[in-house]
Order: structure tokens, then sequence, then C-alpha cells
């Protein structure tokens, strides 16, 4: 008898434990999607204002051209460290439509970096070319570009003078990204000046 309830328990710790991995998986990925927590124009700041960027026909990230400003949404992605309420901010992907504001050389040790927009690399975690961060408190919609390997993180877009007006390349008018701990926050915000 002892050995018919030996087994009999063992059958069900056994079956348990096979049931539990099937459901979990399906669970796991869906509350690792990355998820829209903000939404607006992706902005920059001369003259402490927030006006919008366009994209050239190539997709690239353009400042003084004319054109139609970027609408955007914040997506934070669970699966990469640091999001609130851990930390005071989000880390994620920016949507521009179905895909993704990509900075295009990530691997580069030195800046510029220029921004496009290209398909997203995972629903659940971007490249490092794709993820950003987006602040929750003290500096909320504060957006900054977290960066290759080894920098702090906070990679905004190089000022060309104290006005805070962006710096372009001449001829395409890129905008110009660089500078850790040094650069203009980007805000996503729901209203242009």
């Amino acid at each position: 008898m002892k050995s018919s309830l030996a087994l009999a328990v063992a059958a069900f710790f056994a079956l348990g434990v096979q049931a539990a991995p099937a459901a979990e998986p399906a669970a796991a990925a869906a509350s690792k999607t990355c998820k829209t927590v903000h939404s607006g124009y992706f902005a920059v700041h001369p003259n402490g204002g927030n006006q919008g960027v366009t994209l050239n026909q190539n997709n690239q990230v353009v400042y003084g051209k004319p054109g139609t400003p970027i609408k955007v949404q914040f997506q934070s992605c669970p699966s990469l460290l640091g999001n609130y309420p851990d930390e005071d901010i989000y880390v994620g992907r920016i949507l521009v439509g179905s895909k993704c504001l990509t900075i295009d050389n990530p691997t580069s040790s030195t800046g510029p970096y220029y921004a496009k927009v290209a398909a997203c690399s995972s629903s659940t975690k971007p490249s490092a070319g794709q993820t950003w961060t987006y602040g929750t408190s003290d500096d909320k919609g504060v957006v900054y570009w977290k960066g290759p390997a080894g920098s702090a993180g906070h990679i905004g877009y190089i000022p060309a003078d104290n006005t805070g007006t962006p710096l372009v390349s001449k001829a395409t008018r890129l905008l110009k990204i660089g500078c850790d701990h040094e650069c203009i926050n980007f805000n996503i915000v729901s209203k242009l000046d």
C-alpha cells in the first residue's frame, strides 16, 4: 500500500512539474513585450522651446528642413534592466509608426551618431542602437539614447551654440547625436512650439 501511495504522490508531482513549463513561456513572453508608456512629438530645444525633427527621403532624422515633425511612442521593455518603478526611468524603444528610431552607427566609440527610422530588432529586447531611456520623475519626459557599451547612458543631441540649437551636418541637415552627459536631452511632447 505504501508503495502505491508513494507512486501516486510521485506521479502527481511529476505531472505538476511537466505542466508548469508549458504555461509559463507564453505568459513570460507576453509580460516581456514592450508596451507604450508615452506618445507625442520627438523634440529638440532651441531657445528653450520644443521643436520637432523630421525625416528625409532616406528616413534619417534631420533638423531645420521642411517636413512633418515625427510622432513617436516610447515603449518600456521589461526585459531591459532599470525600468520604473525600480529606477526613475523607463528603458525601451521608440516607435515611429511600426518601425524604430535607430542609431545607425551604435558601435562607434566616438560620435557624432546619427538616427534613422528602421525595422525594429525585437519586440522584447531592442538592439543597442534602438535602446532609449525616458524619465519618469524630476526629469519626466527627458529622453536619451542609452549609448554604446561603456557609456553612462545619457546621450542626447550636440548643441551648435549656447541657445540649444541642434548641431547638424551642413549639406544634409542630419541631426548630430553624441557626448555622454554633456549634450542636450530630447523630449517627447504632446505639443510643439
